[in-house]
């Protein structure tokens, strides 16, 4: 793979899956995201879509897999009960998340929530436990962290090597406090994945959640290359989105919505 980076879309749902024919264009699973770099797989957030990845990956061809979780609401872990490579003694799997996520995280992968817990299963497990403003390594990049405007909060994650940056900022409401922060945050992304939770005239102020032209404005200030939009509502249907989609694109073409299965070349 050399340094080509490889973004695939698993999931772009907030909130609860749709696995409905209305929702199939652009997805019904929950958010999930991976990044290819040399031989790591760094996925981001372990939504429902989750389960579809861990069908296609092999440990032959991944030396290690990082899964940086933005919070633990049950929209973006829910792929980690049928994550079929913890069960891969050969698989080395590497988990990130705010502090005191491990301990919070294993009262929900185990009885009487679920029938295994982390300490059945045979893949080598590691948990790396970070918070807002911490520097980190991950996979041969180097990552940043800062807290999101979300209720209970949340980790937004910043990745880069080589001159290529990928901002991932999802369950953070864009706000006066936090504009200038983000900004800088994200500033000359080669990717900036963004929280397009609400079409504009459905923002709901104190949700956590932002839109697509918001992420566009951000985009422009940032300087970022290319701007994804995703954690749509589960109530937006295709027809919905497509619509939506043609309008960010009519406004910037900075921006492109993400669906299931899209790959990204960086």
């Amino acid at each position: 793979m050399g340094q080509d980076w490889r973004v695939r879309v698993w999931g772009v749902r907030g909130s609860a899956p749709r696995p409905e024919a209305d929702y199939m264009k652009f997805g019904g699973n929950t958010v999930c995201t991976s990044l290819e770099y040399q031989e790591e797989l760094i996925v981001l957030d372990a939504g429902s879509g989750l389960h579809a990845l861990g069908n296609r990956v092999t440990a032959d061809r991944f030396k290690r897999l990082h899964i940086l979780l933005g919070h633990l609401h049950v929209d973006h872990i829910m792929g980690l009960f049928s994550f079929w490579p913890f069960y891969n003694p050969k698989a080395e799997i590497h988990l990130y998340g705010r502090a005191g996520f491990q301990k919070e995280l294993g009262l929900l992968m185990g009885p009487p929530f679920w029938p295994q817990g982390f300490g059945d299963f045979s893949a080598k497990l590691y948990f790396h436990e970070l918070y807002p403003k911490e520097v980190f390594g991950v996979g041969g990049l180097k990552g940043d962290t800062m807290e999101g405007n979300h209720p209970g909060g949340s980790l937004l994650y910043r990745l880069e090597a080589s001159g290529k940056r990928l901002t991932y900022a999802l369950d953070c409401e864009i706000s006066p406090d936090n504009a200038y922060e983000l900004e800088d945050f994200s500033c000359k992304s080669s990717l900036l994945i963004w929280d397009a939770t609400f079409a504009p005239e459905d923002m709901r102020f104190g949700w956590g959640h932002s839109t697509w032209k918001q992420g566009i404005a951000l985009g422009r200030k940032a300087q970022a290359e290319r701007v994804l939009m995703t954690h749509y509502s589960q109530e937006y249907t295709d027809v919905f989105l497509s619509r939506q989609e043609h309008l960010a694109m009519e406004t910037d073409s900075i921006s492109s919505f993400a669906r299931e299965g899209m790959v990204i070349q960086l």
